[in-house]
This record gives structure tokens, C-alpha cells and sequence, in this order.
């Protein structure tokens, strides 16, 4: 199944596309733990669109796409901003950036999901989570 929503760029958007998106797994009888970790990085992903890409400018759309099917869920997340280079976010595993706030999401987002993409601007994510069955 695929299903595609444009929000405005305001964090009360969001509550509503996860739980519209989650109850899809529900469906598809995804582990507890796989809704966990799709849940937590949709979260993120929006959030960052959101207040990085759109900087909160609510002219500016969030385009959200998803494909479930039997075995795994894709998300993709565009913002409509300048973009950012994921390769430069600093490791927050690292000793110097332990206690730094912020810069944990990509961290997380790699590490929950199967397979993460990010277009060449960097205003597009793309993340693919292989579900266990719950």
C-alpha cells in the first residue's frame, strides 16, 4: 500500500500523520519493537523537517511518502529547505560530543532503521525498516 500527505510546517502536524502511518503497522502485525523504532524516528525525521529544514516557516509543506508492504515499511520525508549534509553531523558516540545537546537524531535514525537514504541536497530522507511480525 502507498499513501502520500503534505502538512504544513507545525509540530502539532505531526501527532496525527504517525498515529495515521502507525496504525498501518497495526495491520500488518509489525513487533512492538518495530512500531517502537518507526515511531521514534518519524517523530525525529518531522521534527527535523520541521524546525531545520522549513524553520518553521508553515509556507513551506512537509511531503511525506510511505509504502508498506507484507515485509517492511519505506518512509521518505522532504522538506522544502536548503538542505544540510548528513555526512557532517558530528558523532554523538564520540567522547567530545557526549554532552552536547541535539545531534543525536541521525545517530538514532541510522542505527533503528534496515536502510537510510539522503538525496544529494539533503533535504530529502528516506528510510526502510524489514518487519518482524509481532
Amino acid at each position: 500500500m502507498k499513501k502520500s500527505i503534505e502538512i504544513s510546517s507545525n509540530l502539532k502536524s505531526i501527532k496525527p500523520v504517525i498515529n495515521d502511518l502507525l496504525s498501518h503497522l497495526q495491520s500488518l502485525k509489525a513487533s512492538e519493537a518495530d512500531v517502537f523504532d518507526i515511531r521514534l524516528c518519524l517523530e525525529e525525521v518531522l521534527i527535523n523537517a520541521i524546525k531545520h529544514g522549513n524553520k518553521f516557516n508553515e509556507n513551506y509543506k512537509v511531503r511525506i511518502s510511505s509504502i508498506f508492504d507484507n515485509d517492511s515499511v519505506t518512509i521518505s520525508v522532504e522538506d522544502q529547505g536548503n538542505g544540510f549534509d548528513h555526512n557532517k553531523v558530528p558523532d554523538p558516540a564520540k567522547e567530545e560530543n557526549l554532552l552536547r545537546t541535539g545531534g543525536r537524531g541521525i545517530f538514532l535514525i541510522k542505527h533503528l532503521m534496515d536502510k537510510v537514504e539522503f538525496n544529494k541536497k539533503g533535504n530529502i530522507i528516506k528510510m526502510t525498516k524489514q518487519l518482524r511480525k509481532g
